[in-house]
């Protein structure tokens, strides 16, 4: 494209001057809007990359460490048995909420209904003392 002074946005009479105004509201309708998504992410509404990657992280983890647990404590008391149980469904708990926040493909509704399953079939086997 050839931006010289014959054929600029703003230098020839031949555009009409709603015209070159029009673009310079698109130019910062476009900055509006960017002002106002960052906006949005610095107030949580939509959640930034970075933290949806590090809680995803970090939720994965303590599921793993508390799916640990459960298996270590098989041998233990009913009480630790329970406790253990709690914590991991307490994780799946958490995963789901990291999930329903941070999923952004197409089928996060599948995977929801996937992890709610999981997490009710779970809390089903738990002994009923011991249900959250």
């Amino acid at each position: 494209m050839d931006f010289g002074p014959a054929r600029g946005l703003h230098v020839t009479r031949a555009r009409s001057r709603l015209g070159v105004m029009s673009m310079r509201f698109a130019a910062h309708r476009c900055g509006f809007l960017a002002v106002a998504a960052l906006a949005l992410v610095l107030a949580g509404v939509i959640p930034a990359a970075a933290d949806c990657a590090s809680e995803l992280t970090a939720s994965q983890q303590s599921l793993e460490r508390s799916r640990d647990g459960v298996a270590a404590a098989a041998a233990s008391t009913d009480a630790q048995k329970c406790a253990a149980q709690r914590r991991y469904y307490a994780a799946l708990v958490k995963v789901r909420e990291v999930f329903t926040r941070c999923d952004t493909g197409a089928k996060k509704g599948t995977n929801a209904t996937q992890l709610t399953a999981a997490i009710d079939d779970f809390k089903a086997k738990m002994p009923r003392g011991c249900r959250p």
